[in-house]
């Protein structure tokens, strides 16, 4: 049986829905289609499409089958890509995920950029809250914020981001002096899950962390655009990331609380697979964002 074949063949199917668009994509007969899912099915001992004569639904095992064949073809791709692009000009397709609105702030403008460089690369750009699985959903690289512990990627320093405590004046206004940790316990809080965890607001005082126990929780959310909305709608303070909130800051419609008492900066990466850092379009962009990102952070970093 020709595995690489059967990869195609049922992920085609997969995202086509039915076995003639799958026949129609691969360029290939319908009979043909029929005989290569048979011989795999059989071959693995599984059922991986339910057939009628009206539609295909996927199996569990071929939802699974579909993904793993997409993480293995798509690694396939990118080590003939690296042997095929040796010497030319950076082309073809990039996949880049970043959270939403440090993509927003940083990756896009770096983006346009870089593709009016390269314009034999097309990008897709994936913005998401969450940490992304690079070979399950096919990512070339990723933006973290977050100190890396994963020792199966590599990962280039972009530069660090601050945690700030904000909160809009009026607010601040009606509340006593915030002056240190402990005055912040009994303010009405903004819990962003992201950051806070169990409530309890993590700060630095001399070198040392402390935990504050935040007593009057009026929203939890694990959106940072939530928080940040909920800060300037005065309903309280939040713990949110400092790019994210630099306009409202800037414009005084927001402002820091306990700026001398912050935590540490969190760092920022680039992360790839191992075997994607030889792709000249992905050493290219690392190379691009790692200079234009890392002065765009540097100059609001404080």
């Amino acid at each position: 049986m020709d595995t690489l074949q059967a990869m195609r063949l049922v992920l085609a199917i997969a995202e086509q829905g039915s076995l003639t668009a799958a026949a129609q994509k691969l360029g290939t007969s319908l009979p043909t289609v029929v005989r290569v899912l048979a011989a795999t099915e059989q071959h693995l001992g599984v059922r991986l499409f339910e057939r009628t004569t009206r539609q295909v639904r996927i199996t569990e095992e071929g939802r699974r089958y579909a993904e793993s064949a997409r993480a293995v073809l798509r690694e396939i791709e990118t080590v003939e890509d690296v042997f095929r692009d040796k010497g030319r000009e950076p082309s073809g397709e990039l996949v880049i995920s970043a959270p939403v609105l440090f993509g927003q702030y940083h990756v896009m403008p770096c983006l346009s950029s870089f593709m009016k460089q390269y314009p034999k690369v097309t990008v897709t750009l994936i913005l998401l809250d969450r940490v992304t699985d690079l070979i399950e959903e096919g990512i070339d690289i990723a933006v973290r914020i977050a100190p890396l512990v994963t020792p199966d990627l590599v990962a280039t320093p972009l530069g660090q981001v601050r945690r700030y405590l904000v909160a809009n004046p009026e607010l601040l206004a009606s509340l006593p002096p915030i002056e240190r940790p402990t005055d912040i316990c009994d303010v009405p809080f903004i819990q962003h899950s992201a950051l806070v965890l169990g409530a309890q607001v993590v700060l630095e005082e001399r070198n040392k962390p402390v935990l504050i126990k935040m007593n009057n929780v009026r929203m939890k959310t694990n959106s940072a655009a939530g928080t940040i909305a909920a800060c300037l709608d005065g309903l309280g303070l939040g713990m949110v990331l400092s790019y994210q909130v630099r306009d409202a800051i800037a414009d005084d419609r927001l402002r820091v609380v306990l700026r001398d008492f912050l935590p540490p900066p969190v760092p920022v990466s680039l992360v790839y697979m191992p075997s994607r850092r030889n792709s000249v379009r992905s050493q290219a962009f690392i190379k691009w964002a790692k200079e234009a990102i890392s002065q765009r952070l540097s100059a609001q970093l404080g």
